[in-house]
């Protein structure tokens, strides 16, 4: 596999690899899975940003000061190899627009020796249906996602395998990966010996976290006007939203001060949203059309009302 991924800036990122998998169930509802996988990141224009250099800082390498607009000549390529384990629930009622049961999940990978980063990435979903009435036309949902990664062998969690939230899949009302810690800019007039001389310049790319952790409350209705004849394939819902994402390992200094940037370690900083979704199970796939209203947020953030999305329902 191969994917091609912009970062903050001008940071481009490639990545590739190859992996294999082995699931098999151990019960009815349970199920494991087994993997190994390689991955070869390589980022190139690298743009002078806080957490891109103190993560390469943390591997030895320390980019030659230059001027915002030039090339720091920064690149930088690592090859992992993981082992990873996951377990799954599911007692759902049924496959889509379910009414009733459990659906969770719990996977990790962790760095094998050889690999050039040293570190370990949980992540944790679960989504309970309880049904309000006797036909289940009235169900209540709760949704609960959360991730932590952390370093080894005092080594630090690349930023590129960061945590991010927002979007019609996430916490709506927010634009796609958008929540959460964002990028700083080092401002060099190309006179520093070192970038912690250099001032930052706050922005609002966001560039992820080691920590995560989303809420979705969902009550789903009837839908309006609609025949029960097509209330199989159309779900209607009311839903709140709240999300945070954060970095464990983050630290102010006077740099970061004098800019103006907040704690970006502190896990308060919790975005809420409410609105409305419809999701339809078209003839050419699931369609999720959601409307939301951000009603907490902060400096940054990038609010998006209307969000669609197409091949994924909740």
């Amino acid at each position: 596999m191969m994917l091609l991924m912009r970062m903050p800036g001008a940071t481009t990122s490639r990545a590739m690899g190859l992996g294999s998998t082995l699931g098999f169930p151990i019960s009815e509802n349970n199920s494991l899975n087994l993997g190994l996988d390689y991955v070869h990141n390589r980022l190139t224009n690298m743009d002078p940003e806080l957490t891109t250099w103190r993560y390469l800082s943390s591997r030895g390498i320390e980019p030659s000061v230059v001027t915002k607009d030039g090339d720091s000549g920064a690149k930088y390529s690592a090859n992992d190899y993981f082992a990873s384990l996951g377990w799954g629930y599911n007692d759902l009622d049924r496959g889509f627009f379910p009414r009733a049961g459990n659906k969770s999940s719990l996977s990790g990978k962790v760095t094998l020796p050889g690999s050039d980063n040293s570190y370990y990435k949980l992540s944790f979903d679960t989504a309970q249906y309880l049904p309000l009435s006797e036909n289940k036309r009235w169900v209540w949902m709760e949704r609960l996602r959360a991730g932590y990664a952390g370093g080894l062998d005092g080594k630090s969690v690349p930023f590129y395998d960061n945590f991010y939230a927002g979007g019609s899949s996430s916490v709506r009302g927010f634009s796609s990966n958008t929540i959460g810690p964002k990028a700083a800019y080092y401002r060099c007039n190309g006179s520093e010996s070192s970038y912690r001389a250099c001032p930052l310049d706050a922005s609002s790319d966001a560039v992820g976290g080691n920590a995560m952790a989303v809420l979705n409350s969902e009550f789903i209705i009837p839908t309006p006007f609609v025949n029960d004849k097509y209330a199989d394939s159309l779900r209607t819902s009311l839903f709140v939203d709240a999300g945070t994402v954060w970095s464990t390992s983050w630290h102010n200094t006077a740099q970061t001060l004098a800019a103006g940037i907040p704690d970006y370690g502190d896990p308060s900083h919790i975005r809420l949203s409410a609105g409305i979704a419809v999701q339809w199970m078209s003839p050419l796939g699931p369609l999720v059309f959601s409307w939301a209203e951000p009603f907490k947020k902060y400096d940054g953030d990038k609010a998006e009302q209307f969000q669609f999305n197409i091949g994924k329902t909740w």
